[in-house]
């Protein structure tokens, strides 16, 4: 099947599912054409013909790929375990892609939020809120593509099209981060010595929600990749609530050619075999039932050490557990300079992300004393404490500590890259509250009634806070 168009313009894909974002699609078109582009959507295509040959003609074709995604997956093609909405984003592997994500999303299909983040390993996208927004967004983002990709002249978009073949991606680069990570170098070293410990296959770093075991499992994956000959990978598993799509969320990972096998670990297995291999599976907490499986993948794949992130344990036999500690607390702090104030942990962490927001920001005389007991408030929690500092842009020290003694809200909203779970301490609650069972919940509400913390001989409940007794703290 062959596309004909009686101009020589660059083609654009545009993909989203047709049961949705009618308005969206529409403004993506005058945008495209607005630029004297040829817009090519499956819609337009000879229904004669069966629909996944269009789509793959059209993709074959065409010079760039826009995605569209709100909240739904789209259907199954006849034969296959995806949707034509996400073999539509695999076969476009080859283009220059500009991707958006509509927001907000009430009620995003479990698969769709698989695929946005197997999307956020491979490139970036953008969020929008209304069909204007998205035409603005669209059309800047085209000229500039057209400018940076195509102006120069060194390979033209034909030629690249021309050569272009779809190969399942190997292991995706890990994220990099947007800030330095202050005050773990003694749990890096930590971790990445058990790592490399003789018969070490799973490690999990535990503990409340941000607490930085996303952040410290990255920094040992980066530390340990020489040690890792086949790669290191990265998957992160915040927004999968089913167990079987972990498999799926693994395989896209590591390369794995899902598409040829009815049973996804079998074809994680094969991707990986007895190569030296890091897996790092993020937020694990909403998925321990997958654990058996994981013990069976480690049984089949001897290179194989995973790296784990969870509020609690997984209980497999292979497993070494490291509860990731709160950055540490000055000691004696009225007795200290403000040089040695600085070299604590947290108070450097405070310090580092108050002057992100306000660059003449400084640690005083004056001032120590208020962040210092900030930080002990918080009880040396990162997330707490970047939450705090992003107030200083507004609040000096003093004033913020005031409003911390009233409520957690005062720490407001956290930046917009962040997952909406961590950009408020209340959301980050609210994510572990979640993840209780009823009778789980239904004691936690009964034991919250006493402030100053419970008996250390008490058991944990699963998913929030930590073992140890707290002192009263703001609600």
């Amino acid at each position: 099947m062959s596309i004909w168009t009686p101009d020589r313009r660059l083609r654009v894909f545009v993909s989203s599912t047709l049961d949705e974002l009618a308005d969206e699609r529409a403004a993506v078109t005058r945008a495209i054409t607005a630029l004297r582009l040829t817009p090519v959507k499956f819609e337009l295509g000879a229904r004669p013909q069966p629909p996944q040959d269009v789509y793959r003609a059209y993709l074959a074709q065409s010079d760039v790929f826009i995605g569209m995604y709100w909240q739904h997956y789209g259907q199954v093609v006849a034969g296959g375990q995806i949707s034509g909405l996400e073999e539509e984003f695999d076969l476009s592997g080859g283009l220059p892609r500009l991707l958006y994500v509509k927001e907000p999303a009430s009620a995003r299909e479990p698969r769709l939020a698989d695929l946005l983040s197997r999307v956020e390993q491979q490139a970036s996208y953008r969020t929008f809120h209304t069909a204007a927004e998205l035409s603005r967004l669209v059309r800047d983002d085209l000229a500039t593509l057209l400018s940076e990709r195509f102006a120069a002249g060194a390979t033209t978009v034909a030629d690249a099209t021309a050569t272009r073949s779809y190969r399942a991606p190997g292991p995706h680069p890990l994220p990099v981060q947007a800030t330095p990570l202050i005050g773990r170098d003694q749990a890096v070293g930590e971790v990445a010595a058990m790592l490399a410990a003789p018969n070490t296959r799973l490690v999990t770093l535990t503990g409340p929600g941000g607490i930085g075991k996303t952040r410290l499992a990255l920094a040992v994956g980066e530390l340990r990749r020489d040690r890792f000959a086949a790669g290191v990978a990265f998957v992160p598993l915040a927004t999968v609530a089913e167990p079987e799509l972990v498999w799926a969320a693994i395989g896209r990972a590591v390369g794995a050619e899902l598409a040829r096998t009815d049973v996804a670990m079998a074809a994680i297995a094969d991707r990986l075999g007895d190569d030296g291999w890091l897996l790092i599976l993020d937020n694990l907490e909403q998925l321990v039932d997958i654990a058996q499986g994981l013990d069976q993948l480690l049984a089949r794949c001897a290179g194989l050490v995973i790296l784990a992130t969870s509020l609690v344990a997984l209980g497999l036999r292979a497993e070494r557990e490291y509860p990731v500690p709160p950055l540490s607390l000055p000691a004696d702090a009225a007795r200290l300079s403000v040089k040695q104030l600085t070299s604590s942990p947290a108070v450097a962490l405070f310090v580092d992300r108050a002057q992100r927001v306000r660059a003449d920001f400084a640690l005083t005389d004056s001032n120590a004393a208020a962040v210092v007991e900030i930080c002990e408030r918080l009880e040396g929690i990162p997330l707490a404490i970047e939450l705090a500092a992003a107030r200083i842009r507004l609040l000096e020290p003093d004033s913020l500590l005031h409003r911390l003694a009233n409520s957690l809200d005062a720490l407001g909203a956290a930046a917009v890259d962040l997952p909406e779970r961590q950009r408020t301490l209340r959301a980050t609650v609210e994510w572990s509250v979640g993840l209780l069972g009823d009778a789980e919940r239904s004691l936690l509400e009964s034991v919250a009634v006493f402030v100053a913390g419970r008996r250390p001989s008490a058991r944990p409940v699963r998913g929030v806070g930590s073992p140890q007794p707290r002192p009263t703290r703001p609600h």
